[in-house]
């Protein structure tokens, strides 16, 4: 089996290098022929796998955070041709626990699940910017994004590091007025609005529990008055698993989505800034393979 072990080096505060290096070792012991390719900047791990010939190898596996996987499954066009695993060394790791990919693990579990793991057709999301895996956020959270994006910058990230550009944002913020319309259905108004495949969002809260990756469907979390207070309920009850009982937040469900606002406010995708609304989103139903582990 051909191989390609594409790794962030900087994610888990640096510790990705070694581990990509022992994950290929372990592979290599188990009969399998490996390349490891460490990247050098944002968009390395897209350009190197787009590089590839799809008859190139067998899989990928991914070391590093969702944005990391962002990028790879930018390399081809839907449907991804090859199929991947994830070593999770993020700090939100969304795909990995949809996954159910264990966080910290020895290397001989990555290794297993790398070339025994099982097949699992996931969606993709589309927008006219790429592709995503995990959720499209417009409003507060991509504001919060562009902040960390430019704190991470030539150093590692982590919790920690984030919260002073989290809290500054917080603080500066004003909402926008967003028009959100599912499937061609009334438009809802709101201040926020995250479309999600998975059901884990920030690593920490779960906004749509019925979220699934392998439903062919997106979730679409509305927050209609988006100040900060709210934005703060909305978290603790979305930690708490009861944000069905907010009132303030709508929840809908269908495969394409368009937001739109009379002034441009900010868009991310996987945790990464990508560009401003109007923005669309709809599903690609089993668009890339992923490898999990054996029930």
């Amino acid at each position: 089996m051909r191989i390609h072990v594409v790794a962030n080096p900087t994610a888990g505060r640096g510790r990705a290098r070694a581990l990509a290096q022992a994950v290929g070792a372990a592979l290599v012991a188990r009969g399998a022929s490996v390349t490891v390719h460490l990247t050098t900047a944002p968009g390395d791990a897209q350009a190197y796998v787009g590089a590839l010939s799809p008859t190139s190898g067998d899989r990928i596996v991914a070391v590093g955070g969702d944005g990391t996987l962002h990028e790879i499954v930018n390399a081809f066009p839907a449907p991804f041709p090859l199929a991947v695993s994830v070593v999770p060394l993020g700090t939100a790791n969304l795909v990995a626990r949809d996954a159910h990919v264990p966080l910290g693990a020895d290397v001989e579990t990555y290794a297993r699940i790398a070339l025994e793991g099982v097949p699992w057709k996931v969606d993709l999301l589309a927008t006219d910017a790429g592709r995503s895996l995990a959720n499209v956020g417009i409003g507060l959270d991509a504001e919060v994004v562009r902040a960390v994006a430019r704190a991470r910058k030539g150093g590692v990230g982590g919790y920690a590091r984030w919260l002073g550009p989290i809290a500054k944002t917080f603080l500066e913020y004003a909402p926008p007025a967003l028009e959100v319309c599912v499937d061609g259905g009334p438009v809802v108004r709101g201040g926020a609005v995250v479309v999600q495949s998975t059901r884990n969002y920030g690593g920490l809260f779960t906004l749509a529990s019925d979220a699934r990756m392998d439903d062919g469907r997106l979730e679409v979390t509305v927050l209609r008055r988006a100040s900060r207070r709210n934005f703060f309920l909305m978290l603790l009850r979305a930690y708490a698993g009861r944000l069905d009982r907010d009132h303030g937040v709508a929840i809908l469900r269908g495969t394409a989505v368009t937001v739109r606002s009379a002034v441009a406010a900010p868009v991310q995708t996987d945790g990464d800034p990508s560009g401003t609304t109007p923005v669309g989103v709809r599903v690609l139903p089993g668009a890339l393979t992923l490898l999990r582990p054996a029930p």
